[in-house]
């Protein structure tokens, strides 16, 4: 293998991952939490909106906001749908990241919330696992 391709994934590797993406999907469009969390390293992972520049005084804490995420989706009363496209994955042993854009509406109206989010995963006993996300809204 050579330099520039380390950071690829091998086709196995790639469709592995390529099956977080699609749980966490269709989790989110079914309103499975559990689903949803099973793909987590766990509940205290870095997952937070990032909106703006972060103060000075941000730290781990200020952005372990998965139980927010959990809130509005998962316990909010509503159904949501989510897509994602432009999916860039790398991957070097244990450690992947995936870069993607995002579209998230209510179940049945027009996808309008779209943005930026960046995973990053560890494999664990041979599964993928989401250890932090941080995600972004385009302009509108």
């Amino acid at each position: 293998m050579t330099p520039d391709a380390w950071n690829f994934p091998s086709a196995d590797e790639r469709q592995r991952i390529d099956a977080v993406l699609e749980t966490y999907t269709s989790s989110v469009s079914a309103g499975d939490s559990q689903r949803f969390e099973s793909q987590l390293l766990d509940l205290k992972i870095p997952f937070s909106g990032v909106w703006s520049e972060l103060p000075a005084s941000a730290n781990l804490v200020t952005i372990q906001d998965y139980a927010g995420f959990r809130k509005s989706i998962f316990e909010s009363g509503k159904q949501f749908k989510q897509r994602f496209s432009n999916i860039r994955i790398e991957q070097v042993g244990s450690v992947a990241q995936v870069s993607l854009d995002y579209e998230t509406a209510l179940k049945d109206a027009a996808f309008d919330g779209k943005g930026w989010k960046v995973l990053h995963l560890l494999k664990v006993d041979g599964r993928w696992k989401i250890a932090s996300e941080f995600f972004t809204r385009y302009p509108r």
